[in-house]
């Protein structure tokens, strides 16, 4: 009883003295860091090899344990997608024949013939608040046969709200992750503000993505169009909105699609189609540090090949 006592105490005094030490060997985590890469043009580039890559964080080289290329089908890391489709009132409007809700769905569409055995998709609708309409799954005719009944509707919208919550939604998913938003980037409803998406990007490894069409002067047939109700304020939501995409997209790693007449929506789906299978995914295992309080670790991926433009996401927050 007395060993028993002894070996108790011992215990707990290495646990009191390494606490500090343990605690931060759990904290240690595989970071996440999906890439794309263009070249001078604005290709796609698919070619390169995790040699021609150098990922850094706060400034310190970083060793690659982890390499995925998804153009590759024997390295490629299976992606998880989330549509988040904008249904309010101003996605009636109609860009080159179409209205935004149909252009969504057709690109929709698109990013799912590129899809494989095992990628999952979900759907969510907002407008005042976003409904999870489709749960994740691989079963790609559920999301085609509820998408011959999306429609807009006369409603507010609620943007960041919507985006919070699929980044909610997408977290607890492993692989590639990639978030796809289609709206006008009105936001008139969220409890939520920028600064709180961005703030919950950067402590999730998903790539979003913007197919933004600009509410205000969309051109059709030659003329033009105005939102219902326009006025100087709501041209200012509107310019928020859009800026709030591009920095949602920049963030984290993805990309932003804008369009105002038909050869523009064309080369943007297009792009939004390629970015699906020209990812790179690459991972390492940072070093733990000491400093307890939270902050953003840097993230800058360098290619050794000339002529490479990056984008990538730029930190995450270490516990």
């Amino acid at each position: 009883m007395r060993s028993k006592l002894i070996l108790f105490i011992i215990l707990g005094y290495l646990g009191f003295v390494f606490g500090e030490e343990i605690q931060e060997h759990v904290e240690v985590q595989l970071v996440q860091v999906d890439v794309t890469a263009r070249n001078s043009k604005g290709e796609y580039i698919r070619d390169l090899t995790a040699d021609d890559f150098i990922l850094k964080e706060d400034g310190k080289v970083q060793n690659v344990t982890h390499f995925y290329n998804s153009a590759n089908d024997q390295t490629r890391y299976p992606l998880t997608v989330s549509f988040l489709i904008d249904t309010s009132f101003s996605m009636h409007e109609r860009v080159a024949g179409m209205t935004r809700i149909e252009i969504a769905v057709k690109a929709a569409e698109m990013v799912m013939d590129q899809l494989k055995k095992g990628d999952l998709v979900n759907v969510i609708e907002f407008d005042n608040e976003p409904r999870e309409v489709v749960p994740f799954t691989s079963e790609l005719n559920s999301i085609r046969e509820k998408f011959e009944y999306i429609d807009a509707r006369e409603a507010n919208t609620a943007m960041h709200d919507s985006v919070l919550f699929s980044i909610k939604k997408i977290q607890e998913q492993s692989g590639r992750k990639i978030i796809i938003i289609f709206s006008d980037g009105m936001d008139s409803s969220s409890k939520s503000v920028q600064e709180d998406v961005v703030d919950a990007i950067h402590k999730n490894d998903s790539t979003i993505v913007a197919f933004y069409s600009d509410v205000a002067s969309l051109n059709v047939n030659g003329g033009s169009i105005t939102m219902t109700g326009t006025s100087p304020q709501n041209g200012v939501i509107v310019r928020a909105g859009e800026d709030a995409l591009r920095q949602y997209s920049e963030v984290s790693g993805g990309e932003f699609f804008s369009f105002r007449k038909e050869p523009e929506l064309l080369k943007a789906m297009e792009n939004l189609r390629n970015l699906v299978q020209s990812q790179y995914t690459l991972a390492y295992t940072p070093a733990a540090q000491r400093d307890k309080k939270s902050k953003l670790r840097k993230i800058k991926v360098e290619c050794k090949r000339k002529g490479v433009k990056l984008t990538f996401r730029e930190g995450y927050f270490a516990s």
